[in-house]
This record gives C-alpha cells, sequence and structure tokens, in this order.
C-alpha cells in the first residue's frame, strides 16, 4: 500500500514537472530567440551608423573596425558597392551558413551591403544556461514529491498496519490487544469493528467460565450420585445376573459421561488454549441425537437448536457428553 501510494504521488508529481518544464523551456527558447533577433537589428543599426561615419570621413572599413564594433557577439560583414562576395570584408566571431537564421542585411545609397549574424552556437549556449536551473528545480520537485509522498505514506498505512498486527493476535484467540481510535475514517471504519468483535469474543469466553463454573456443580455432582448409586445397586445380592450386568453397563455408561464432562469443562476453563476455535452447536447436536442406540428414543428426543449458536468446546466432546445425557 505504502509503494502504491508514493509511486502515485511521484508518478502525478513528475508529470505535472514534465509538463511545467516543457512548456517553461518552449518559452525560454522563444525568448533568447527573440532577443537574439533583437541584438541582431540593434547591432546592424549601430554598425550602419558607425560605417556611414568612418567612409564620411575618408577611412575604409577594415576587420579591426568591425571586430570592435561587433563586441564579439555578433558578425559584421562588409561587402562594397561592385565589389564580390570574395572581396567582403568581415569581423568578428566565425560563422557558417546555418547561421543566417540570425541574420540582418542593409543596402546603403552607394550599393554597399552590411550584414549582421548572431552565430547560432551562442544561441544554444544561452537557452541551455537559461534551461539549467528549470532542470535543477524540477529534479528538487521530483526529490520532494518522493519525500513528501513516503512520509504521506507512512502516516496513511500505519494505521492499517496496526490493525493488521490486532488481527492477527485476534486470529490466534488473544483478546489483550488494544485497538486505538483513529483519524482516518476508514482506519477507524475498521477499528471499530475489530473491537466489536474483540467485546464480543470477552463476552463469550465470560459465558464459558460461567459455564465451567455452574457444570462443574450442576453435571459432576449428579453423575457422581448417580454412580454411586448404580454401584451400590450393582453390589446387591439379590440382583439377578442378567440385571447385573445391565447395571454394569450402565456403570461404564456414567464413566463415559463424567470423562466427557471433565473434558468439557477443561476446555471451558482453558481460555487462552490457541487451537481452541469456537464451533457451531447445531450440527453436533443433531449428530448426538443420531448416535443414540434406541430409535425409540431417538423418535422421543425433539432437536429445536438454532443454527448461529457458538461454543468453544471440543466438537466431539460435546457430542459425547449430549448423547451420553440423551441415553
Amino acid at each position: 500500500m505504502r509503494e502504491r501510494l508514493v509511486a502515485a504521488l511521484v508518478g502525478t508529481a513528475v508529470a505535472v514537472v514534465v509538463v511545467m518544464a516543457v512548456v517553461r523551456a518552449y518559452a525560454l527558447a522563444g525568448e533568447v530567440e527573440r532577443s537574439a533577433h533583437a541584438t541582431v537589428e540593434r547591432s546592424l543599426t549601430m554598425a550602419t551608423v558607425a560605417v556611414d561615419e568612418r567612409l564620411a570621413g575618408g577611412r575604409p572599413v577594415t576587420p579591426e573596425f568591425l571586430t570592435a564594433l561587433c563586441s564579439g557577439v555578433v558578425n559584421i560583414r562588409f561587402r562594397p558597392a561592385g565589389a564580390t562576395e570574395a572581396a567582403a570584408v568581415t569581423g568578428g566571431p566565425p560563422v557558417s551558413v546555418t547561421d543566417r537564421e540570425f541574420a540582418q542585411s542593409t543596402t546603403r545609397p552607394d550599393g554597399s551591403e552590411l550584414t549582421v549574424v548572431r552565430p547560432a552556437d551562442d544561441i544554444g549556449r544561452r537557452i541551455s544556461d537559461a534551461l539549467l536551473p528549470l532542470v535543477v528545480l524540477a529534479l528538487g520537485l521530483v526529490l520532494a514529491a518522493a519525500v513528501v509522498g513516503w512520509l504521506l505514506a507512512r502516516r496513511l498505512s500505519q494505521p492499517f498496519q496496526q490493525l493488521a498486527v490486532a488481527a492477527r493476535a485476534l486470529a490466534r484467540g488473544s483478546t489483550g490487544v488494544e485497538v486505538p481510535h483513529y483519524g482516518i475514517p476508514e482506519a477507524e471504519s475498521v477499528g471499530a469493528a475489530l473491537r466489536e468483535g474483540l467485546a464480543r469474543i470477552d463476552r463469550m469466553h465470560e459465558r464459558a467460565q460461567q459455564f465451567a463454573v455452574n457444570a462443574s456443580h450442576e453435571l459432576r455432582s449428579p453423575i457422581t450420585a448417580l454412580a454411586l448409586r448404580v454401584e451400590g445397586l450393582g453390589l446387591h445380592p439379590s440382583l439377578p445376573d442378567d440385571a447385573r450386568a445391565e447395571v454394569a453397563e450402565l456403570r461404564r455408561g456414567l464413566d463415559r459421561l463424567s470423562t466427557a464432562v471433565v473434558e468439557v469443562l477443561e476446555s471451558a476453563r482453558d481460555e487462552r488454549d490457541a487451537g481452541a476455535q469456537a464451533v457451531d452447536a447445531a450440527p453436533l447436536l443433531a449428530e448426538a441425537v443420531d448416535r443414540l442406540g434406541s430409535r425409540r428414543v431417538r423418535r422421543r428426543v425433539e432437536l429445536a437448536a438454532p443454527g448461529g449458536v457458538l461454543v468453544d468446546v471440543p466438537a466431539e466432546a460435546l457430542t459425547e457428553v449430549v448423547a451420553a445425557l440423551l441415553d
């Protein structure tokens, strides 16, 4: 969960930063190009004035003069009237044919031509310098989004991790788990369900303990008294042999019933037994009725146990107790 939240937040931040960076990059590139065209236009105006003054003073236009005018930013080329391209005078940084995108020319009244060119490499460097802070800012925003996403995901996932620990403890049968309240509605809803489940389990344990206390008096004492009376009946000298055999069988049934009752009581008292699980009593009662040896007795038993009644006792022991009591 935490990883998905971080990935979603970082992915969204990256998408937003990339879109903004691309838009800003195009805007910066356009600003640099417009500035380059403006520089070429201004340089051409200044060079035209300077060349006019130099020619009016009777001095020739030399490469050194043009280099001093360009200040290392633009390339200035002067072609005298009637001269070929090879005879043109050039000053400033070298340019290539591809630099013509940032070039402007003017023709003087005497037929001479003055051309100013801004090198494209210099434009590229200016664009790169303008984009570098944007790239650094974008990386910083992505890193900040990752950190914020990790912290936010940790805060959001921590309640659910605590709830998972409580649920595992509940599955192991431990009811001494403290489920805190949370400010997140979803986590609070799950926590409320767990607290309700723990409260119900505590009530079930209390009823099981009360059952063990009551059953100790209500079952074991009558069974012991009945066993003593049956044993005394079996010792009567005038009892026929066939009746004595029936009494012995009854005595063994009482012993089995006493053993099953003891097992149920011990299981009910052992509320911390990790292997104990609540079972539905209805099918166990139906199985106990099916185990009755006499069909006549089974017809006299009416089973009216509703489903969903859970008991925290061994299934086999409960079945044996009910069957012995009915028989």
